[in-house]
């Protein structure tokens, strides 16, 4: 017997919400796996080498200018101009691997039992990438401006906002359409996303940080047998590589937990698959009538 899909158009708990990701996971790593390899593999590539390169220039020119203050102040500056082009090229990648996971998830959803095309994943995620990028900046800049306001409106405002990718990519939306929708399907259901949000976090954290750990022992080894060595040695810069593609294979994680809850949010409001079930038998029967 056939192991039955898991199906995103249902009402889940917060359990629920958890297990059915997990499981569709485990169903379709290798149909995610490629996509994920295939569009991002080159973006992650590149992430993986110039963060290695500017934790070791940044690394080597702090160590080397310890006792030259005139030296250290110019490491100081250069650092924002390196620090903003690396955490550009974290946001980008952060699109790419979540982007591609929402394109699959709503084709996956589509499609039923039919097999997902990567080419249309692909085509989708293009389609979406210029949103991709400017919903990340319009609802990063609206969190600051909530933050800084007061804690509680920020976090507040943060919870609904966390599902507005995956509300653009399934239901195709403006910004102002999709941010209504998104505080219209967390209504009532703020705790329960609330608590998937900072599972799915702490998740990735725990996750990134094991990939971390080889890369840290290395540093730490280097630090304590040969003070004077150059701590940025072929093993750590290794090990700092692999950590950051370790990170990228499980960032995807959240945007798929995310993306179950809102699955179950718009069944809970809107009971589109009874909706479609009930129109499937009024059709049936229209034909059966003939």
């Amino acid at each position: 017997m056939l192991n039955q899909k898991v199906e995103l158009q249902k009402k889940r708990e917060f359990g629920d919400v958890l297990n059915a990701s997990f499981a569709f996971i485990k169903q379709e790593y290798k149909g995610l796996g490629r996509v994920l390899l295939l569009y991002a593999g080159i973006p992650v590539l590149v992430q993986a080498i110039l963060s290695t390169v500017y934790v070791d220039t940044s690394l080597a020119d702090a160590l080397r200018n310890l006792t030259n203050p005139e030296a250290s102040q110019d490491v100081v500056r250069a650092m924002p101009g390196k620090a903003f082009l690396f955490n550009l090229i974290n946001v980008i990648v952060q699109v790419f691997l979540s982007g591609l996971a929402y394109c699959y998830i709503v084709l996956y959803a589509k499609k039923g039992d039919q097999q997902v095309d990567i080419k249309e994943v692909w085509h989708k995620f293009t389609s979406f990438f210029g949103a991709f990028l400017g919903y990340n900046i319009l609802t990063g800049l609206i969190l600051v401006v909530a933050f800084l306001a007061l804690i509680l409106p920020g976090l507040y405002i943060m919870v609904p906002l966390s599902i507005i990718l995956i509300v653009k990519v399934a239901e195709d939306q403006g910004y102002g359409a999709s941010f209504s929708r998104c505080f219209y399907l967390i209504k009532n259901h703020w705790w329960q996303t609330f608590g998937l949000l900072i599972i799915a976090s702490i998740i990735l954290l725990i996750l990134s940080s094991l990939f971390g750990v080889p890369a840290g022992i290395v540093a730490g080894t280097q630090g304590i047998l040969n003070p004077d060595a150059n701590l940025l040695s072929f093993p750590f810069m290794l090990t700092a590589f692999v950590s950051t593609i370790g990170t990228a294979i499980v960032t995807p994680i959240p945007a798929i937990i995310l993306s179950f809850q809102y699955y179950s949010l718009v069944e809970h409001k809107d009971n589109t698959a009874l909706l479609y079930k009930i129109d499937k038998i009024n059709e049936n029967g229209g034909m059966h009538n003939d």
